[in-house]
């Protein structure tokens, strides 16, 4: 895996929007810094550095009333972009207050999904609105949330697992989806596209049953995006679509966060709604287990090893990250160094 762990200077999953009430705010570890993130009385969320600049105190055990937070050590008052607004044992009347500033990070709602943008340079903010990730919805439409669980493994590691077609036919064995018995040769395209890859459009896979309870011909499209976001794109003839997004967020050199959210257009959605979130739960247990087998296995530091097709997709992230990064440290644009392929594996 690669030696500089993180990427900066992109956008990573923060919460669904139901978890940051108004009013609230609430501590988050993502890349490994210490953040507030709160949701002001207008709704909008906000994202600052958990440490008050006085003593260092965390702002989140401090106080919140919908504008500014208040340090519960003495009382610095600090508003949703960070800006001191009163130090109350200061008597000096000519002293500004607003010089003193939290370190606001960009923060995002997106189809009622929140967002952060972690930069490199904390001064430079020259790629924020241009990185913005693309939930392909449109902006009204909103992801209802599936599951939340933490894996007890770097990001690399997780984002392997994530985009690994051969584990599925020995982890996820169920009787609502396939058996090892149903595993098949695939043969799937690739493309490159913005930071990452798609498997190009095609028709569900003979030998997944889950597929079968959505009714009408389906097509699904898969791609990946750096930092770490998988979204399937499924049609359902005549009008219809499913959405289903898997992001990866790192909180520390440990452990990574997975989330996972859907949007489906199906009228008989409110229908399957708790059944399927049940299935993906299921789904995602069955990965956390075999994630917490792997933590013990790395423990030992073994040798590792990616092997033909299956591991294809492993070798085109660890690229990708390695150009990113590249790209950042020279100051130059990201050129995605992919090309169509088309690859090959048993599942």
């Amino acid at each position: 895996m690669t030696d500089d762990l993180y990427c900066k200077n992109l956008w990573y999953y923060a919460f669904h929007g139901d978890e940051l009430k108004p009013g609230q705010i609430r501590a988050k570890t993502v890349l490994g810094e210490n953040i507030v993130f709160g949701r002001a009385a207008d709704g909008k969320p906000f994202a600052l550095r958990d440490n008050c600049p006085h003593r260092g105190v965390p702002l989140s055990d401090g106080s919140f009333d919908g504008q500014c937070i208040q340090c519960c050590y003495h009382g610095w008052k600090f508003d949703t972009a960070g800006v001191c607004q009163a130090i109350p044992a200061l008597a000096d009347p000519n002293f500004d207050v607003h010089r003193i500033k939290a370190y606001a990070y960009p923060c995002r709602e997106l189809n009622g999904t929140i967002w952060v943008y972690m930069p490199e340079d904390k001064q430079d903010l020259s790629q924020v609105e241009q990185g913005l990730p693309n939930l392909v919805i449109a902006p009204e439409q909103k992801f209802l949330h599936v599951e939340t669980v933490r894996l007890p493994t770097n990001m690399d590691h997780s984002v392997v697992g994530l985009i690994d077609p051969a584990h599925v036919t020995f982890v996820h064995q169920s009787w609502f989806w396939r058996t090892a018995k149903a595993a098949k040769l695939k043969t799937k395209n690739f493309e490159p596209v913005g930071l990452g890859f798609k498997m190009t459009r095609h028709a569900p896979s003979g030998n997944s049953k889950g597929y079968s309870i959505l009714g009408g011909k389906s097509s699904t499209e898969i791609t990946f995006q750096l930092p770490g976001h998988r979204i399937e794109h499924i049609t359902i003839e005549p009008n219809h679509l499913i959405v289903s997004i898997t992001m990866l967020t790192p909180l520390t050199e440990r452990e990574t966060e997975l989330n996972h959210v859907v949007f489906g257009s199906l009228p008989i959605g409110k229908y399957l709604w708790l059944p399927l979130k049940q299935l993906a739960k299921t789904f995602i247990g069955q990965d956390l287990d075999v994630f917490e087998k792997l933590s013990r296995g790395l423990a030992s530091n073994p040798k590792l090893m990616l092997i033909g097709d299956p591991d294809t997709q492993a070798r085109w992230y660890l690229e990708l990250k390695k150009q990113w990064q590249q790209a950042q440290l020279n100051r130059t644009p990201f050129a995605n160094p992919l090309k169509p392929q088309t690859l090959q594996w048993v599942t």
